[in-house]
């Protein structure tokens, strides 16, 4: 049986809102009891999917004018200075969310006298996006539960501000939101924060935009309630997996992102596992480069120019961000975020904690860097380095913490521009060659539906795992990293030390494997078996590189 009150805040959520207040009409605190109402009404998950989605496939204008729908976003911009508004309209009716604007400030100066400042009341204005580089498997997964629209489906959106999310000329959908509940939650948002907000979705002038002579209207969502968003999009839990799902998630990567190369793909999984482990002393997430990645062929009849194994992490990752670099993307393009005119433009590094971000060199040709590009370059490399990225502004520069994971495809050596965590020379096994690596999406062959969704839960369930050591492997591994110092100052050469050779950051760097390996055969703690495994893993990746 349907609830009346989930069939009313469904239909008509303004109708809802007035109700509300007259039974609240202390307009201090009616902000956050109506995020607690609207938070009952859909407490649970088959209430919650009955919202209509606002995304790319069913965009603003695929909704009705005032309807209620869930967006499930990234905080952008939170610059923005606050907007005022009428709690209390004259007639002692509700304002705010969108209700009673022709009683706003922003009235002509004649009808001034009608205002009744002690109604006026503030609520936060930021802007926020799709979840840039979202899986479209994530998509399926979170969004074909529940109804999609309230009017016809339109196959086309054209974003009121494009220059506000990360990647240039990609279907997205970006909203201005107002939140009025600004104690417990305005004031705690962060840019890059992942969070779903449900609300009255309208049109309206862009806010702070009101001196220019044709201000435009863009979409804008009056925050009824919101929900924080886990770093995996789907909420994940340390459920345990076989063991042999592992072995069959690297294989299956090999075989079909990287030519046969399983060390490469044990490397690149757990890559995408590791996370900030701590800002002091610094364990910073694990960065690859996968060297000696050839360029597609030049004779071969296939158009593919994108690596693979985009498309096999594509359907592995919640969320997955390729930045091809090329003289244009570094020349005429932003990585870094930078706020020009009072307004935020985003740049390609402006993503969300917990993001795999793929860079490919082989689109850099000969030409020269400009300033721009060099910018560029840094800004990339500080953030694999220190996992911060500075947001521009006029007058001043502000860093902010990232998460964001990062692989590398190089074709020479080494990276071209950037030094990162482990280099790996890709070895192929694959009789096809190079051409292995570049085939189509539909060349990929998928494994049944139930595995896949396996090969994804051991991925989130590494995300969110916690690792511990024993005091007996702790003095295990203190032992080694002394064994190993003095054996290598015993054979050390004429000028060199056994601390240039093997030091407290290479064990730190050892610890940091062995803790994804141990995560990614879905244990608790770090054991003797899986250190020396980290050993073996380094031994075989330095053997490649000599």
């Amino acid at each position: 049986m349907v609830s009346s009150f989930l069939t009313d805040a469904l239909t008509d959520p303004t109708l809802v809102l007035h109700e509300l207040f007259q039974d609240n009409h202390n307009i201090d605190s009616f902000p956050a009891t109506v995020s607690a109402h609207f938070s009952h009404i859909f407490r649970s998950l088959d209430a919650f999917n009955e919202i209509p989605v606002l995304n790319v496939q069913f965009p603003p204008e695929a909704h009705k004018d005032r309807s209620l729908v869930r967006f499930r976003a990234m905080v952008q911009d939170t610059s923005t200075s606050p907007e005022m508004y009428m709690a209390k309209q004259t007639d002692s009716t509700c304002g705010g969310w969108g209700i009673g604007d022709e009683s706003s400030t922003t009235q002509d100066q004649s009808h001034s006298e009608i205002i009744d400042y002690t109604s006026l009341r503030e609520c936060t204005v930021i802007w926020a996006v799709t979840i840039p580089g979202e899986c479209s498997w994530v998509v399926n997964e979170l969004d074909s539960s529940g109804p999609t629209s309230t009017t016809k489906k339109q196959t086309t959106h054209s974003p009121s501000q494009p220059h506000k999310f990360p990647v240039p000329d990609t279907p997205h959908i970006g909203v201005q939101v107002k939140i009025y509940d600004n104690f417990r939650v305005a004031e705690s948002l962060r840019s890059t924060e992942l969070r779903t907000f449900v609300g009255i979705l309208t049109s309206e002038l862009l806010h702070g935009d009101l001196e220019t002579p044709d201000p435009p209207f863009v979409p804008t969502l009056h925050v009824l309630f919101s929900q924080p968003i886990p770093s995996t999009l789907i909420p994940r839990t340390s459920k345990h997996l076989e063991r042999d799902i592992r072995d069959e998630l690297i294989t299956w990567i090999a075989e079909q992102g990287l030519g046969g190369d399983r060390e490469a793909a044990e490397w690149v999984l757990l890559c995408t596992l590791a996370r900030t482990q701590s800002r002091s002393p610094s364990i910073l997430p694990l960065s690859l480069t996968l060297s000696y990645f050839p360029l597609p062929s030049l004779s071969s009849h296939s158009m593919v120019n994108t690596p693979s194994l985009l498309f096999v992490l594509s359907h592995l990752l919640p969320t997955l961000s390729v930045l091809p670099l090329s003289l244009h993307t570094l020349n005429t393009t932003s990585f870094s975020p930078e706020s020009k005119k009072e307004n935020l433009h985003s740049g390609w590094l402006q993503l969300p904690s917990g993001s795999i971000c793929v860079v490919t060199e082989g689109g850099v040709t000969e030409g020269g860097i400009l300033e721009r590009g060099l910018a560029n370059l840094r800004a990339l490399q500080k953030m694999i380095t220190s996992q911060v990225l500075e947001y521009i502004f006029p007058y001043s520069r502000f860093s902010f913490d990232t998460e964001v994971g990062f692989l590398i495809l190089s074709e020479g050596r080494k990276s071209t521009f950037f030094q990162t965590s482990v280099n790996l020379p890709l070895k192929l096994v694959d009789t096809n060659g190079k051409e292995g690596l570049y085939k189509s999406p539909g060349e990929i062959t998928l494994p049944p539906p139930e595995k896949l969704d396996l090969f994804r839960s051991l991925i989130g369930n590494a995300k969110v795992g916690s690792i511990t050591i024993g005091e007996k492997v702790a003095e295990y591994i203190r032992n080694d990293f002394v064994r190993e110092r003095q054996a290598m100052a015993s054979t050390m050469v004429t000028g060199s030390t056994a601390g240039e050779m093997f030091g407290s950051d290479d064990l730190i760097h050892r610890m940091m494997v062995a803790r994804l390996l141990a995560l990614s055969l879905q244990e608790v703690e770090i054991t003797v078996e899986i250190w020396e495994r980290a050993k073996e893993l380094e031994t075989t990746r330095l053997t490649r590189l000599a």
